[in-house]
């Protein structure tokens, strides 16, 4: 909450003199408390005074807004809130303005869930801000406090408060030269929380709402109660802030922060890092002198302590790091395209680091010895003269020109391993001054420059898991086409424990996307070096097999064969002149693909139509086929994911089913709920094909129905890792479930004419059927019950006499 008293004071002296830049001395004399901190700390005082279930909140805030605000009477209220503050009978008089929002932060502190952050924002916001854009403003900064206090990031804050209350489709450096003044919530929360999303630490954040002018206190104030939530406070601004609360403002201050104590904020090699107030220290209340040394001194002992525990090198801190470099693009960049930025740059920086890493050890090993040091044995990656990070890093000018041109000449130096790694985004130009200043892309360097992304600093496993992360979060961005990149992480690892894919065995994904399947199944037989040489891909989307190829590398795989091409047009991998065969052969290819090479796969000279040749309007059995086609006949497993009409489709598709539930292939079929991929609400199923079935398996297959095992989020339906191990279960107990598993036989679906709807085979409880006599009787018996009742009450009325007769 201080964060939000902070951004007040800072803001004050700029109210009516609008300061739009960032350059101006923090907190001066010249600032002081204004109406935002006043509120603030009346609504903390109320959270203090009500009930364990807040059911008086809304009392309490009425009480400690009159009594405090007419304790400070002159601190800019606006006109009716005035009248309201003094008021015998207070009433909600429909504002949206954003004094609704300015004051609720203590709420977001408080609230031990997002439904209770809801309920608390609406129980003090009411009682003056009843119309819908007051209630809104005051509850998305609510939730954007709780949610940076539960440890989600910018990407994820930022989407939630997109996806629930406001676009914000626009920059800081878009609207600065034309924001004017604004007290709406409407036209003040959204550019509040902008200048946080746009923020590299707390101070940032201020300073990003001071400079676009308008009700510079108000906006700071929202900005700086996000902010604390998600990066803490500086020690030194906490202790200079404190300077400007009287006795009576202190004292409630400390008694809040007693109970619900704020983050503080280190700035460090990696950036901003929160470090978590101990909730064991209390501060007593007394006059303002002890109060202030006491709050001091605790800050300062705090601080000092927390240093030798912070961790420095997490993937959530990494990933933090990557998305302040999608802020820098943002504007001229669209998100959807940053994948095409970020990810290059990124991978550019490791190689780099991890290059001089490389040389310092061969260096040590040598006695110093430069040439020996620069011997491509010695290296990872060869990175030609003039292409490492620092050369491009000096460049002054044109430093999109040098970006490219270091990127390729890593590419032709590394032809076996980097081909097209980086050129492959044909969507990024980095040399078009008019999106890509040299000015931006000097600011994208430097940023990235701050951190080193070595091996010594990153391990590969948290480097990969930022990587994954921030893949995601592009996939969030751009849900219109996400599905053909990114697959759940959630449904990657139960396909993954489906196919149990053991240490030394071959893996081949024919639709990689952005290689999550092939990560996972290395994560899955423990990064063993037996993987080397034995993970296969294949990816049709030329940037796509690029970040696949990229991600590998930075989860520290090695020696994989990820090619880019038409899988089902022109396979990449064979052996002999045939298709190469594979142990475990895994996918999530796209569902019901058209005009997919039908003609040509009519008679494909790898025999892969032995089931038949699907239509052109739809390419599922298509691959399926391939993927079949690519299991070694002794050891081969297969888990696809496929659109749920692959399972009772008739015409081709019923023939090609035939054959697949005659060839006793097919082990289980896992119907999933609808909603849980990106881009598509089409409900999915697994097929598990075996070339090895145990022998109690054979002739037989497992029908899950799994339709109902996900968790319910607002944009998406997911599977969490306990709705995971539930299906997993289902599948290795391999037995009845009533209204769950049915395990058939060959000749149960064949009298079924060959259909694998699961709604076919799944046993559901009997359900007992009431004939229509006893219905009957039980309605009338209970209209009798009504009946009786009711002349009971009318008696006892007339008794007591509360009515007449």
């Amino acid at each position: 909450m201080l964060g939000a008293i902070i951004g007040d004071i800072v803001g004050s002296r700029f109210e009516w003199n609008n300061n739009r830049s960032k350059q101006f001395d923090f907190l001066t004399y010249k600032c002081s408390v204004t109406d935002d901190s006043i509120m603030s700390l009346a609504i903390a005082k109320a959270l203090l005074e009500s009930k364990a279930d807040y059911s008086d909140l809304s009392e309490n805030a009425v009480k400690y807004m009159q009594g405090i605000g007419r304790h400070y009477p002159n601190c800019g209220y606006g006109g009716r809130f005035i009248e309201w503050i003094h008021s015998d009978n207070p009433k909600p008089y429909g504002s949206y303005g954003n004094g609704s929002a300015m004051r609720v932060s203590a709420c977001g502190f408080v609230a031990n869930s997002l439904e209770e952050a809801i309920l608390l924002s609406k129980a003090v916001t009411e009682v003056t801000h009843n119309h819908p854009e007051g209630l809104k403003g005051a509850e998305a900064t609510t939730v954007a406090i709780f949610l940076a206090r539960s440890g989600k990031n910018l990407f994820e804050i930022r989407d939630y408060i997109t996806k629930n209350y406001y676009p914000l489709n626009f920059t800081l450096d878009g609207i600065r030269d034309s924001y004017e003044f604004n007290e709406s919530c409407q036209d003040t929360v959204p550019q509040a929380l902008e200048a946080f999303f746009e923020s590299n630490n707390f101070e940032d954040a201020i300073r990003n709402a001071i400079s676009i002018g308008g009700d510079s206190d108000t906006l700071a104030a929202i900005t700086g109660g996000i902010a604390e939530a998600y990066y803490g406070i500086p020690t030194e601004i906490r202790k200079h802030a404190l300077t400007f609360l009287d006795e009576s403002l202190l004292k409630i201050l400390v008694e809040f922060e007693n109970k619900h104590p704020s983050k503080m904020e280190k700035i460090n090699s990696v950036g901003s890092v929160g470090i978590e107030r101990s909730t064991g220290t209390k501060i007593m209340t007394g006059d303002r002198k002890a109060m202030m040394q006491a709050s001091i001194e605790t800050a300062d002992k705090e601080f000092k302590d927390s240093i030798p525990i912070i961790k420095e090198t997490t993937s959530q801190q990494l990933f933090n790091h990557l998305f302040e470099a999608c802020n820098i693009l943002r504007g001229p960049i669209n998100q959807d395209e940053y994948k095409s930025y970020v990810t290059p740059i990124l991978f550019f920086k490791r190689i780099s680091d991890v290059y001089d890493e490389e040389t310092l050890d061969a260096l040590d090993r040598s006695g110093g010895d430069e040439e020996y040091a620069s011997f491509p044995e010695n290296h990872s990656f060869d990175i030609p003269e003039g292409c490492h990070w620092q050369d491009v890093r000096e460049a002054s000018e044109n430093v999109g020109v040098a970006i490219v041109k270091a990127m390729n000449g890593i590419e032709r130096a590394n032809p076996d391993t980097l081909s097209g790694v980086f050129s492959s985004f044909d969507d990024a130009n980095w040399t078009d001054k008019t999106k890509l200043s040299d000015e931006r892309l000097k600011n994208l360097v430097e940023h990235m420059s701050k951190i080193k992304v070595g091996n010594t600093n990153y391990s590969a496993d948290i480097m990969g898991d930022s990587y994954e992360f921030l893949i995601k979060k592009f996939a969030d961005l751009s849900k219109k086409n996400a599905g053909e990149f990114y697959t759940p992480r959630s449904i990657v690892k139960l396909l993954i424990m489906l196919m149990d894919p053991q240490i030394g065995e071959t893996v081949y994904d024919p639709a990689c996307g952005t290689g999550g399947m092939l990560i996972e199944a290395i994560r899955y037989m423990k990064g063993d070096k037996l993987t080397y040489g034995r993970i296969y891909g294949q990816e049709k989307n030329l940037s796509t097999s690029a970040i696949a190829r990229m991600n590998l590398f930075l989860h520290g795989a090695k020696d994989f064969k990820v090619t880019q091409g038409d899988t089902l047009r022109s396979p990449n991998h064979h052996e002999g002149g045939k298709l190469k065969t594979f142990d475990c052969v895994v996918a999530n290819p796209p569902f019901s693909l058209k005009s997919w090479g039908a003609e040509q796969f009519s008679s494909d000279i790898y025999g892969r139509n032995m089931w038949g040749c699907p239509s052109d309007s739809n390419a599922d059995y298509a691959w399926l086929q391939h993927m079949v086609k690519s299991m070694n006949k002794k050891t081969g497993r297969c888990a696809v994911v496929l659109p749920q009409g692959v399972l009772f489709r008739g015409g081709k598709e019923g023939e090609m089913r035939k054959q697949l539930v005659e060839s006793d292939k097919l082990e289980c079929v896992i119907t999933l709920v609808g909603g849980v991929f990106y881009s598509t609400g089409v409900s999915a199923c697994i097929l598990l094909l075996n070339n090895n079935k145990k022998n109690d398996h054979k002739g037989r297959i497992c029908m899950i129905d799994a339709s109902d095992i996900y968790t319910p989020q607002r944009a998406q339906n997911i599977m969490t890792d306990d709705d995971v191990s539930k299906v997993f279960e289902f599948y290795t107990d391999y037995k009845d479930v009533i209204e769950k598993v049915k395990v058939v036989t060959i000749p149960d679906v064949r009298e079924k004419d060959y259909t694998l709807a699961i709604n076919n085979y799944v046993e559901k409880k009997e359900q007992e059927i009431v004939p229509p006599t006893e219905v009957r009787r039980q309605y009338f018996e209970a209209f009798d019950e009504m009946r009786e009742a009711e002349e009971k009450m009318i008696n006892l009325l007339l008794e007591g006499g509360y009515v007449n007769e």
